[in-house]
């Protein structure tokens, strides 16, 4: 969610990043299946009072994540039935489903034991198909419950009640594209030009969507391997020993995410610059197991995890620990010579401008002139490694 000392640009784009990715239900907005959501409901809500349509769509434009997908066209699905709520008092107070008939104090219940009471006692009445002999006892008793039933009111409301409505079964269908007009209130725009936007989420959704079609599924061949790329989530070192027993878990979100590289000169989708912990994962050994694996139009990887939303280490490949550490006299040479650290990745230098790092400058603010940044090989197919460094 937005902070206070935020941008409006970075505030428009937190909130709308919560609605679609984990607020839409308490918004009260319609989601589909592959999370569109119509956006002038997104922004008719209260949470983005002051954001219009032209900022919306400039911010999808300039996401450099492209965490954002806009849509233009219409929903040909019929209407989703409304769920009214309950009424009020509904299912409360003694007695439920006893209502009682104050014209003759009997209650349905009691009509119904009276029936039953009459199938129990015909069951006893022997009929020859010639003569039909009835005790005089059975015939009193016969008398003494028609007289019962024919006391006993059951309530016109019950009887005429109409039997429960079938359930409404509504097909999502696709949406249907249509150019972005000019002008999308030209009154002399055909009825079936007039679309609308959409709006979704790329990936991080904590919402249950009932649909991975906004997904495309990662097979075991050069596309498939291509879009997966070194599959590497990241996250804090101080979380290493739980994560060893626990395995990595997709919480309340729907996937676990990972990125196809480290490297932000081959894509855009890098793990977090804060990130000191390199967890990669095997594509084959999930695959094979029937662990699906998927990108979003991003380029975000995503896997759902087993059962229970977790990928345990036994599908891990690598992890690597991203250390700090003090540069000796001769490494120290060699980074004045070239201006790139020592170590596993060259590309995470000791001045902080190159690689995935050094990107924004954030880690290179923090090195201090004899320290480099590197990554450590620590546990690889399932066994700890103990690299010895000079």
């Amino acid at each position: 969610m937005p902070r206070p000392n935020d941008s409006p640009d970075v505030s428009a784009s937190k909130t709308l990043a919560y609605i679609l990715r984990h607020g839409a239900e308490k918004e009260q907005l319609d989601i589909r299946s592959d999370g569109y959501i119509k956006l002038a409901d997104v922004l008719a809500r209260p949470k983005m009072r002051g954001v219009d349509l032209e900022m919306v769509l400039r911010l999808v434009a300039e996401n450099a994540k492209q965490r954002f997908e806009v849509f233009y066209g219409y929903d040909p699905s019929a209407p989703k039935p409304k769920v009214k709520g309950k009424g009020k008092g509904a299912g409360k107070g003694k007695g439920k489903g006893k209502k009682q008939d104050k014209s003759d104090g009997q209650t349905i219940e009691g009509a119904s034991s009276s029936m039953e009471a009459v199938q129990l006692d015909t069951a006893c009445v022997h009929t020859p198909t010639t003569t039909t002999r009835i005790e005089q006892d059975d015939r009193e008793k016969l008398d003494d419950l028609e007289s019962s039933l024919s006391s006993t009111t059951i309530s016109n409301t019950a009887l005429d009640a109409p039997p429960p409505p079938h359930p409404v079964i509504t097909a999502e269908l696709p949406l249907i594209p249509l150019p972005v007009p000019t002008d999308p209130s030209d009154p002399s725009l055909p009825p079936d030009q007039k679309g609308e936007y959409f709006i979704r989420a790329s990936q991080g959704h904590s919402l249950k969507l009932e649909s991975v079609s906004h997904l495309t599924p990662v097979l075991l061949d050069d596309d498939g391997r291509a879009r997966a790329g070194e599959m590497v989530h990241g996250t804090r070192w101080e979380l290493w020993e739980t994560l060893k027993s626990q395995g990595l878990s997709k919480m309340a979100r729907q996937h676990i995410h990972l990125a196809p590289t480290l490297d932000p000169s081959k894509h855009r989708i890098t793990p977090r610059p804060t990130s000191t912990l390199y967890i990669y994962l095997d594509l084959d050994r999930l695959v094979n197991a029937g662990i699906p694996v998927y990108t979003s139009t991003n380029g975000v990887v995503l896997t759902p995890g087993d059962e229970s939303g977790k990928v345990p280490k036994e599908f891990w490949r690598l992890v690597e620990h991203k250390v700090r550490r003090h540069v000796t006299d001769h490494e120290k040479h060699k980074l004045e010579g070239n201006g790139k650290g020592e170590g596993k990745d060259e590309q995470e230098g000791k001045d902080g401008k190159n690689g995935k790092d050094g990107k924004d400058g954030k880690e290179g603010k923090d090195i201090k002139d004899d320290d480099v940044v590197e990554r450590v090989v620590i546990w690889r197919d399932g066994k700890d490694v103990d690299e010895n460094r000079e």
